[in-house]
């Protein structure tokens, strides 16, 4: 019963695992729909099924590379009077971020906003810059302690079948215990 409980909540792990990559698939992809989707299908699942925690949750990393990069884009236009100072940020950046596709993908924005902050004469770094807030991109669901999906069931009658064998062992023991004491006094 152990043995198949552990395998019907790791098949839940699983589960949980194909839907989160589904996800991250999605947001690669960049369709907000198809997002918007896979998020909702993690969520019923991860909500409907234990053993599916998230850890630390999923984070949708191109998405928000992509609207950092829109914002940053529109913040260079020619129209803000700060445009030479970003363009100038962004060729600083890109040529220091260069080895790596994650070093750039993780800290080019950061380092953009540190150069205008670094170039333009006392302004804030991040006043032309509306950069999305990070943890509006980061989506986390909470797994129940107990589900009545077929892994839960089998967990349950593990629990219940794990009772009663300590409850047949604690009494077998009374019982020895009590018929020792009696069969002492008849013999003594």
């Amino acid at each position: 019963m152990v043995f198949i409980s552990a395998t019907l909540l790791r098949l839940n792990n699983l589960g949980m695992i194909e839907r989160r990559n589904a996800v991250i698939a999605a947001d690669k992809a960049g369709d907000p729909q198809q997002i918007r989707e896979r998020l909702m299908e993690l969520q019923e699942y991860v909500t409907s099924h234990m053993n599916t925690d998230l850890g630390k949750g999923v984070y949708l990393t191109e998405s928000y590379n992509r609207d950092s990069a829109k914002a940053l884009e529109q913040a260079s236009a020619a129209t803000n009077p700060n445009s030479a100072v970003y363009q100038q940020a962004s060729m600083t950046c890109r040529a220091r971020f260069r080895g790596s596709a994650e070093s750039f993908r993780n800290d080019y924005v950061q380092c953009v906003v540190a150069e205008v902050g670094a170039l333009s004469s006392g302004s804030d770094p991040a006043s032309g810059v509306g950069l999305p807030k990070a943890e509006l991109y980061r989506h986390d669901f909470v797994s129940p302690r107990w589900s009545p999906d077929i892994a839960g069931i089998f967990v349950l009658l593990t629990a219940l079948l794990l009772l009663f064998i300590i409850a047949k062992i604690a009494f077998t023991l009374m019982a020895r215990a009590i018929l020792k004491g009696h069969f002492r006094q008849l013999w003594s």
